[in-house]
């Protein structure tokens, strides 16, 4: 009998969608730690403004002579006197009273390239007093100012025991700098006056 020919294969079926992803398995446990690196070497300060504590001497107007805080320099020392009169101290048992035209001064050391905050407490001994507080820098080739603060008069407090706190930050002291002259002058009419205390001259 003869033999038929085998017939044609069919085309294959398309494939079917797929399944959804399975859960995530659970987190494997951590490795250990790896070795510490070696220490790196200490660091260096390379800045060389540090503080010096205070640099006046007798800012607490503490320490009296002949009537007159010891440690700082008179303009016009007849209206410059010690004062423990109540109501006119900020701190301690003693301020600094100063008449108009009057000043007191002090140089301290300071280093090259630092900034210097000068503080104090004042109040006025009548409604027209005014103050100038001036930082100047000395250098082998001159003066060279390191900022201003001026109080006009009426704005300053003439309450007793009221006294206001001023601050001054200087610029950056020059790098050949060797000191600094810290001056408070008083402007007031008649024989007003301006009570300072607690005078503070600091690095930053």
């Amino acid at each position: 009998i003869p033999r038929g020919f085998d017939g044609a294969d069919g085309t294959d079926g398309a494939d079917g969608d797929m399944g959804p992803t399975g859960p995530t398995g659970p987190t494997g446990p951590t490795g250990p730690t790896g070795a510490t690196g070696p220490t790196g070497p200490t660091g260096v300060c390379q800045c060389s403004c540090r503080q010096r504590g205070q640099l006046l001497v007798n800012g607490g107007m503490e320490s009296v002579s002949n009537d007159k805080p010891t440690g700082w320099v008179f303009t016009n020392p007849g209206g410059v006197y010690s004062e423990s009169a109540q109501g006119r101290v900020h701190s301690g048992q003693k301020s600094v009273s100063l008449k108009d035209g009057s000043a007191i001064s002090q140089t301290v050391t300071v280093e090259g390239g630092c900034y210097y905050a000068l503080s104090f407490f004042a109040r006025g001994e009548g409604n027209q007093v005014g103050l100038n507080a001036t930082v100047t820098f000395l250098t082998p080739s001159g003066s060279v100012s390191g900022g201003t603060l001026t109080v006009r008069q009426q704005d300053m407090s003439s309450s007793n025991r009221v006294f206001i706190y001023y601050q001054l930050i200087t610029t950056a002291a020059p790098a050949d700098a060797t000191s600094a002259r810290i001056d408070l002058a008083i402007n007031a009419s008649g024989s007003q006056a301006a009570d300072l205390d607690d005078v503070s001259f600091l690095t930053l």
